[in-house]
């Protein structure tokens, strides 16, 4: 039985909640801004403020809801019943957990514990992502993705705003280095906040798609980052099917609510590949 929320938030400590915080404070911080620019910067031209707010509202949803469900689902190998028939047919030895390793299960020296179809470990959010928590990730990609194209569109007049006397070497600092401008006494504390958010929107959105391209494409061939390095393909079973392995069985509309529920078809620690072989049933036993 999955754990509810209250043994889920157990299960943060202070290597989880120090990225944690530090990447919601961010958020938080660009949430304002934008609701400030929208509130007291809009310009009688753009879409009434009826239509931005719905939007903003269901992206902060879907992304807070993405990121909550993420950082508490956790896809370790702990209490994961396997059968005893398939142990050691195969599978690694983790001398660190002193356990056998289903394929496609790697231990994480920072969550210090095997993890079922490890991916990589989210320095942001101090989380792993793996089997069970891969659908919130990729959502939260997806979501964050959009938030950050409509926020940096919004800064638009920001940077118009501070570009206003052409292309000099004060505006490329201003945009490159705001603190230094503002340490050195060069702009106020209001174009610096600006400035910085500015920034902030754009350096998040470049990095977020090209963190989404990977997982999209690696969702798509069935891969995990880890067999995309090796150039491993085994587990592909065409674009349709690796989605349904990945996000489960809704996965056209896992996109919709992070509370959807879209059962994943196995059980992290057999899966199907391009030769089929019959697994053993005997004996569970628990780890």
């Amino acid at each position: 039985m999955r754990a509810g929320w209250g043994g889920r938030w157990q299960r943060l400590d202070a290597a989880l909640c120090l990225p944690l915080c530090v990447t919601v404070a961010l958020m938080g911080a660009v949430c304002i801004e934008v609701l400030c620019l929208l509130l007291w910067a809009a310009e009688p031209t753009q879409l009434p403020l009826a239509l931005h707010l719905p939007l903003l509202f269901f992206l902060l949803a879907n992304v807070l809801g993405n990121m909550g469900l993420f950082v508490t689902t956790s896809p370790s190998i702990k209490g994961v019943m396997v059968s005893e028939g398939a142990v050691g047919q195969g599978w690694e030895y983790c001398y660190t957990c002193q356990s056998h390793m289903p394929p496609r299960c790697h231990h994480c020296y920072t969550c210090n514990v095997c993890m079922l179809r490890r991916d990589h470990h989210c320095v942001l959010l101090g989380q792993c992502v793996g089997y069970h928590n891969y659908r919130y990730f990729l959502c939260l990609l997806l979501h964050g993705w959009v938030a950050l194209l409509y926020a940096s569109l919004l800064n638009a007049d920001i940077f118009m705003a501070l570009l206003h006397e052409g292309v000099t070497v004060h505006s490329i600092v201003l945009l490159l280095m705001p603190w230094l401008m503002l340490l050195t006494g060069q702009v106020s504390t209001s174009t610096f906040v600006y400035a910085f958010m500015a920034d902030t929107c754009v350096v998040s959105f470049l990095f977020c798609s090209g963190f989404l391209f990977l997982h999209v494409l690696l969702s798509l061939r069935g891969q995990t980052t880890r067999e995309w390095f090796g150039e491993s393909r085994c587990y592909d079973l065409g674009w349709r099917r690796n989605l349904q392995e990945a996000l489960g069985d809704r996965w056209h509309l896992v996109w919709l609510c992070p509370l959807l529920a879209s059962p994943l078809p196995g059980n992290g620690v057999a899966f199907k590949s391009r030769a089929p072989h019959t697994e053993p049933s005997a004996k569970p036993v628990i780890f």
